[in-house]
């Protein structure tokens, strides 16, 4: 920092040579003043408490220029200037990125202050006179305010700047995610330390967008009012990830990231630890959305599940919206299957519908005969067993998978299922 001289505001009094005097006088004592300071400092606030050697010798420069610069603010009846208030608010930038507590920043500029009327107290005395340790206390005061004020302002528009810049380089990240373009486990860890963050080992992928006219009507009014499709895949993204991951943040560790939302291909996506599935139900119902819920997913599946999602959002029938919002892997897999998307695979389909049934071959024939007959007891001849039995087997069954074979859609994905793993 450079020592300016500054002339006398309009209408002071001249420079008091007594002044002068005594700020050559205290100027002598500047180390043993400075020193002070700091250990005023670092032991009033615990976040100076633990600073490294670079940090520190930034803050002592810091404090060495503050004090020059109220003194001979002083000795001329001088007031901060324009340059003065842009190095203050530099200040808070610089804390900002560092990410120092503000609160701790402000404070230390008080403790400093009263350490220096201390010091005064102590060995000037005899150098101020009444009047002028009055007007020096009206200086410092003044400079802590506007000081303060400069320091705050930097600190809180760098801040916002950053949270904006970390913002979009986190949807950054989970954009390339999705379109496999962050595929190399060590560039993504890379890129992750980066951004001082950390990914789950897999999380739940949403894709939702507000229902089409298609889709049936929601028994409530929509919560959204009218906006374009990507301000609506915004605000649904949005909802969904803040009201989901409410519930995953207290399960995190520090660095974790527990959400991240983006709009991609016309539809809001979210990422979210851990998916309350009752609660996303409730959320797509109440504002009228539609959606698709992969659960498990890894960084390196995360591609594929993202264009089955967007796919099966898009091209799910009317039969299918009849009984659910929000699709499941099975669902996705089965109308990926059935309308030809590059990412079906048959093998995939009679997991995703049947789960752990999909090898238990009682449970598999059970379901071929009740999609092939009508009702359990002729399913029940057809295997030569009791009805009951053919009807426990399907209550088992709708446990595990959360499908019930007698409705339409659900009914059509067992069938999927079923051809597909004989194919």
């Amino acid at each position: 920092m450079t020592k300016k001289t500054v002339p006398p505001a309009q209408g002071a009094s001249p420079p008091d040579a007594d002044r002068r005097s005594a700020v050559a006088r205290i100027l002598a004592d500047e180390t043993g003043m400075v020193d002070a300071f700091m250990a005023a400092i670092a032991r009033e606030i615990p976040a100076y408490a633990n600073l490294d050697a670079r940090q520190l010798e930034e803050v002592r420069s810091i404090i060495v220029w503050t004090l020059r610069r109220v003194l001979e603010l002083w000795s001329v009846d001088g007031a901060l200037g324009p340059e003065d208030i842009r190095m203050f608010r530099g200040v808070g930038a610089v804390r900002a990125r560092d990410a120092r507590p503000l609160a701790a920043v402000l404070r230390a500029y008080r403790v400093a202050a009263l350490a220096f009327f201390d010091r005064i107290g102590e060995r000037f005395a005899d150098a101020v006179s009444v009047r002028d340790l009055s007007a020096l206390a009206r200086v410092w005061l003044t400079v802590l305010d506007q000081s303060s004020e400069a320091i705050f302002d930097g600190y809180e528009s760098t801040g916002r700047v950053l949270g904006e810049d970390r913002e979009r380089s986190l949807r950054g990240l989970l954009t390339d995610l999705l379109l496999g373009r962050q595929s190399h486990a060590g560039t993504l860890r890379a890129r992750l330390r980066e951004l001082d963050a950390e990914l789950p080992s897999s999380f739940d992928l949403m894709v939702v967008s507000p229902a089409s006219p298609a889709s049936p009507a929601s028994p409530v009014a929509p919560a959204f009012p009218a906006a374009t499709g990507p301000d609506q895949a915004e605000r649904a993204a949005a909802l969904v990830t803040a009201a989901l991951d409410a519930r995953a943040a207290g399960e995190a560790a520090e660095l974790e990231l527990t959400s991240l939302h983006t709009v991609m291909d016309g539809v809001g996506v979210a990422l979210v630890k851990a998916v309350d599935v009752t609660l996303l139900d409730r959320l797509v119902t109440g504002h009228d959305l539609t959606g698709a819920l992969l659960t498990g997913v890894t960084a390196a599946a995360a591609p594929r599940d993202h264009r089955l999602a967007v796919h099966g959002l898009r091209h799910a029938s009317p039969l299918v919206w009849t009984e659910r919002r929000v699709l499941d892997r099975g669902d996705l897999e089965v109308v990926a299957l059935v309308t030809g998307h590059p990412d079906a695979d048959p093998g995939r389909v009679a997991e995703a519908v049947l789960g752990p049934l999909a090898r238990d071959a009682d449970t598999r024939r059970t379901l071929d005969a009740v999609i092939y007959s009508d009702g359990a007891p002729a399913a029940a001849a057809r295997l030569h067993v009791h009805p009951q039995t053919v009807r426990y087997r399907l209550r088992r069954l709708a446990a595990a998978t959360g499908r019930d074979p007698r409705t339409p859609w659900n009914r059509f994905a067992f069938q999927t299922a079923l051809l597909a793993s004989n194919s």
